[in-house]
């Protein structure tokens, strides 16, 4: 699982597979915007996306973020569930598509997990994320800004922010203390999911880059 894996040699019928995938363990497809639906491919049977990806990393949570921190990222989907121990698995989403980067992570498949429980929650997560997909043709439609909405969704990692970066920092050492800074959006008042609830309305909106 530590090693990347590739899309090069697997079956381009990734898309309906996820869905049958997820489908069956009760879940939410994943939502995958128009434009990279033909691009799925499934590279692991918990594994999908519309590049080369780690699972590890991405259970991992942060060496995807700090690498949309760092330089210029192409647009892409990735889908996994991976983990470690016995207890330790995670459903981890990622999207970055023209003006979002979206990293969302909810705990899912461990032994003594609360299956029911982790199961909604999962739900809630990628309902979430489908939601801000929908709302994002009108966005790309506009002017298309520069910058990004960076989105981090993750009860696991204990974090939950929406913030805009213009552009991208240009080192680890510089992404690194921008994600050890970057507010954090508390759980509460704003329900379960606060910053992907906030870029739901900012999207919706317009608000691209935000006031």
């Amino acid at each position: 699982m530590a090693d990347d894996i590739s899309g090069a040699d697997t079956d381009p019928g990734g898309l309906d597979e996820m869905g049958r995938l997820f489908g069956g363990a009760n879940l939410l497809a994943p939502p995958v915007p128009v434009e990279l639906r033909s691009r799925v491919r499934q590279l692991g049977k918990w594994a999908f996306a519309t590049r080369s990806v780690v699972p590890m990393n991405m259970y991992r949570f942060k060496p995807y973020i700090l690498e949309v921190l760092e330089r210029p990222v192409e647009d892409y989907m990735a889908v996994s569930h991976a983990g470690h121990g016995v207890n330790s698995y995670a459903v981890t989403y990622q999207l970055v598509h023209g003006p979002v980067a979206v990293f969302a992570q909810g705990g899912w498949g461990g032994v003594y997990m609360d299956n029911e429980r982790a199961t909604a929650d999962v739900n809630e997560l990628l309902g979430q994320c489908a939601e801000l997909v929908e709302a994002l043709p009108a966005v790309r439609a506009a002017r298309q800004p520069a910058g990004r909405l960076v989105v981090l969704e993750s009860a696991l990692r204990g974090v939950s922010r929406c913030e805009w970066l213009a552009e991208p920092l240009g080192d680890e050492d510089a992404a690194t203390e921008w994600l050890r800074r970057a507010p954090r959006h508390e759980r509460g008042s704003s329900g379960p999911l606060p910053a992907l609830a906030e870029a739901v309305r900012l999207v919706r909106a317009g608000h691209l880059p935000p006031d």
